[in-house]
């Protein structure tokens, strides 16, 4: 299946819908990445959107332990990290892409009308909620814990 990916973070800072840039558009492969094969000190799951380069396939981007933070009309927001060098060396950043599906052949998609979705989420009271099992395993009182 083929992909349209727009990166909605630059470095650690979120961009506002105009300063969003072109999507990447390629095929999404999920893997996991073992410490001394990468620049990872743990083992981690991780999405790379390949793209095509003439002949070649050749990965665009990837985002360290994705998941999927919102469903928004047509496409998934996907939150994770990515890693940057930096003078203190390599660090994971956040990062977050707008996944949005589409074909090999298609025409381009429509660009995502973020308007549209904030006026849906409002309507809809969508907020952003805490982790459902947060403070459901608390140690019973009283009890010998063996």
């Amino acid at each position: 299946m083929f992909y349209e990916v727009t990166t909605l973070r630059s470095g650690a800072r979120k961009l506002r819908p105009e300063e969003w840039p072109e999507p990447e558009f390629g095929q999404i492969s999920m893997a996991t990445w073992k410490p001394g094969e990468t620049s990872l000190s743990r083992t981690a799951r991780v999405a790379t959107l390949y793209t095509n380069v003439g002949m070649m396939r050749r990965p665009a981007l990837v985002l360290i332990e994705p998941r999927v933070t919102y469903l928004p009309m047509d496409g998934q927001v996907w939150e994770g990290t990515q890693l940057a060098n930096t003078d203190e060396g390599t660090k994971e950043i956040p990062q977050a892409w707008l996944v949005r599906p589409t074909t090999k052949d298609s025409p381009p998609l429509p660009p995502f009308d973020v308007q549209r979705w904030m006026k849906m989420r409002r309507a809809s009271g969508d907020t952003p909620q805490p982790p459902v099992g947060k403070g459901w395993l608390r140690p019973e009182r009283g009890r010998d814990r063996r």
